[in-house]
């Protein structure tokens, strides 16, 4: 590619003394290259070659900023009161780049819907800051919703048809790598010694805790069990194996290469989603198997009549099974009727058996204490810590930096208004996802059923934890991104 050339690219009209200066600074940055120890140049080409592809094509920063999330809290760095990481980065390095190539190519804005669940709650949230201990303490928070709205709002721009399966593979690809690391350190016993169960260990992956890890892994395996069904249909397309008229070995060779590639991307698929399945089952968490239990339900009922049938024939040998089923799942499973039979955990004995139970129940009333305090405005957006000690229930006076669900816990923040704009968020996406679901078939019915198992993953899981964590708001946008919500016809500008 010419000087000329990348300057039409990047839209800068350059002159010819332009083009002279532009070709002096590419030369001294050769040089510099050219001083710097192999390893040092190696990374700041690749970081140039990476900035230039972001340049040229913003939507890059998308693909990177998926597969880098489950690793946001391994490569943090301090930043004041705050820390700064690569999914930061990266949402705004690719905003500046969509914003240079705005100014450049001035394109007619697409459609981002979703944005009416988003914003009010990041206004309702801004407001309960004026109730706020601590400011500092609230601005990570006021932050993490910020990079949502931003980076739903860039998918809404940067992503078209073509580039919204190879946004999903790339989801996957992390996840599956993601996964991988669980089960080694499962089988391996690679961890902490509170994680340990027997032989094996709870997995954890990059995310430093089993539920976190879970979560992102459970919020992952829809939309590779809906891609898997659909790439599994394509395979079975009639078109592709019917006889054409005309030039039969042309055509007959275009259907054996369809057969093929189809072959190939459903086996792919499959493959990484069964191992972001397994590490979903290795990290022995609760939250996450109910979350897959109720998403995958839901894939299957939407996916087609055959779908449905299939998840009914399952849950059916599910109840059979259940007897025969280790005791170890079985009842940490049924410990999860714990919660809604304990509403007080005052002066209740705590014991190995229900101290779980008791931790989550006694930060849930912590919650509602606080909301009830501090009805309208609440404690303040990223100031649970800051409230807790004056709401510790028993032995439980160590905050765990969340309500440990997540409705009461926006309820306690940020006041009736955080509890409702919440709610508004929550099941307005959830019945977009649904409706865009509703299609027929193909690929964009696939990619809506796997967000809207998503959503509902993430809702069974918030009941008992908090997803909102650790990059995961980020990956939510990315899928609500994903979502086919407009017709394909209306994509327009580069």
């Amino acid at each position: 590619m010419s000087l000329a050339s990348i300057s039409r690219h990047l839209a800068i009209p350059l002159s010819r003394w332009g083009l002279v200066a532009l070709a002096l600074l590419m030369l001294a940055l050769a040089a510099m290259l050219a001083l710097q120890p192999l390893k040092v140049s190696l990374l700041l080409l690749a970081a140039l070659a990476f900035g230039l592809a972001l340049l040229l094509r913003p939507v890059v920063g998308l693909y990177a900023l998926a597969l880098v999330i489950p690793f946001s809290a391994v490569a943090r760095v301090p930043l004041g009161p705050a820390s700064i990481g690569p999914t930061d980065l990266l949402a705004g390095a690719t905003f500046f780049a969509w914003f240079l190539r705005l100014a450049a190519f001035r394109p007619r804005p697409r459609p981002a819907p979703l944005l009416w669940f988003l914003l009010p709650f990041a206004v309702v949230l801004l407001y309960s800051t004026l109730a706020a201990r601590s400011l500092v303490a609230a601005l990570p928070e006021l932050v993490k919703w910020a990079e949502v709205i931003v980076i739903y709002w860039l998918g809404a721009q940067l992503l078209t048809p073509k580039h919204r399966l190879p946004l999903a593979l790339t989801l996957l690809a992390a996840g599956s790598v993601e996964a991988l690391i669980g089960i080694r350190q499962f089988i391996f016993r690679i961890g902490p010694d509170a994680y340990l169960l027997g032989r094996f260990l709870r997995a954890y992956g990059t995310f430093g805790q089993p539920n976190p890890y879970a979560g992102y892994l459970g919020l992952t395996l829809p939309l590779g069990a809906s891609l898997s069904l659909w790439s599994l249909a394509t395979m079975f397309r009639k078109k592709d194996w019917r006889p054409g008229t005309g030039d039969r070995g042309a055509r007959s060779q275009a259907a054996l290469w369809s057969r093929f590639k189809n072959i190939a991307l459903f086996l792919l698929i499959a493959e990484m989603t069964g191992v972001i399945g397994l590490g979903v089952v290795v990290s022995w968490s609760r939250g996450a198997w109910l979350g897959v239990a109720a998403s995958s339900a839901t894939v299957l009922a939407l996916s087609s009549v055959w779908g449905l049938g299939l998840m009914l024939a399952l849950a059916a040998a599910l109840i059979l099974a259940w007897p025969a089923l280790p005791h170890s799942v079985t009842g940490r499973i049924g410990d999860v009727l714990g919660y809604f039979g304990v509403w007080n955990a005052r002066g209740v004995p705590v014991t190995d058996e229900n101290f779980a139970v008791l931790e989550r129940v006694a930060h849930w009333q912590a919650a509602w204490e606080m909301f009830a305090d501090h009805f309208w405005l609440g404690v303040g957006v990223g100031n649970w810590d800051a409230a807790y000690p004056d709401y510790a229930i028993g032995i439980w006076d160590a905050s765990l930096g969340h309500a440990h669900n997540v409705l009461f816990h926006y309820a306690a923040v940020a006041g009736v208004f955080g509890a409702i704009s919440y709610l508004w968020l929550w099941l307005g996406t959830l019945w977009r996802a649904f409706r865009a679901s509703l299609q027929r078939s193909g690929l964009n019915k696939a990619l809506a059923v796997g967000v809207t198992g998503m959503l509902v993953h993430l809702s069974v899981h918030n009941q008992f934890d908090n997803l909102w964590v650790q990059g995961m708001p980020l990956l939510i946008a990315l899928a609500l991104a994903l979502l086919p919500l407009t017709p394909e016809g209306s994509d327009h500008g580069r």
